[in-house]
């Protein structure tokens, strides 16, 4: 059990400091702060396993924390959007250099799909400059758009954004002079990002809000998944 705590802690904590690398916030705080309490939990191990209350209540967060998981996935993979909304929103993730990072490679091929079947939305890319970026996110999202033919006129870039609901609050600021009598819209992240997407485009005053998903890799779900069910926590606990 020890050796287990200790490789799944490290391996995540090796996750969560890349992502911290590329986009610094309190969420992933809040992981680093979580996974360095696990680690501690592991060296210690022989002595603690003997505290039964701190051990049901591990075991009880855990719980906790693999039903939040599920209803993310859940929530994220029922695809709302009916493909007559005014306007797209796509959320920005990682940019290294000028490169988008894989995951949000999918959110524009998801982009590209639902332009296929609405071509009329105006398409708002969000998210500014990432640690590891020369470009912001917006920029980056434009220019692949752009190259599978998507017209210029019809993306909005939002650079400034560096945080889910900052994305919402700032395209928002946006739209709102675009369409003084209301519009619809649909959120395109990866599948374990949705359900937060929806929430913040409504706390922002987005009435008629769907959603299209986007797969995530593999490879990287487990290190993104944790980092979100600590957002997804957060945004229950603080409402942010």
């Amino acid at each position: 059990m020890r050796k287990l705590l200790t490789a799944t802690s490290i391996l995540l904590l090796i996750n969560t400091i890349r992502l911290a690398m590329r986009s610094w916030n309190n969420n992933v705080l809040f992981s680093l702060g979580f996974l360095v309490g696990v680690a501690i939990y592991a060296m210690f191990y022989d002595k603690l396993k003997k505290i039964k209350i701190l051990n049901y209540t591990l075991l009880a967060a855990a719980l906790f924390s693999v039903v939040v998981a599920t209803f993310a996935m859940l929530y994220g993979r029922r695809d709302t959007a009916t493909f007559q909304e005014d306007v797209v929103i796509v959320l920005g993730m990682a940019v290294w250099g000028e490169q988008v990072s894989p995951a949000l490679e999918r959110r524009l091929y998801a982009a590209l799909e639902y332009h296929a079947r609405n071509p009329d939305a105006i398409i708002v890319v969000s998210g500014g400059l990432g640690s590891q970026a020369t470009i912001t996110e917006a920029e980056a999202m434009s220019r692949f758009l752009q190259a599978a033919g998507v017209p210029r006129e019809q993306i909005i870039q939002e650079g400034r954004s560096h945080s889910t609901f900052q994305n919402m609050t700032n395209s928002m600021a946006i739209l709102e002079g675009m369409f003084p009598d209301g519009f619809s819209m649909t959120v395109i992240t990866n599948d374990f990002h949705i359900y937060r997407g929806v929430r913040f485009a409504r706390m922002v005053g987005v009435e008629n809000v769907t959603n299209f998903h986007a797969d995530t890799p593999p490879l990287t779900l487990p290190g993104h998944l944790f980092r979100e069910v600590a957002a997804i926590i957060k945004l229950w606990v603080t409402g942010t």
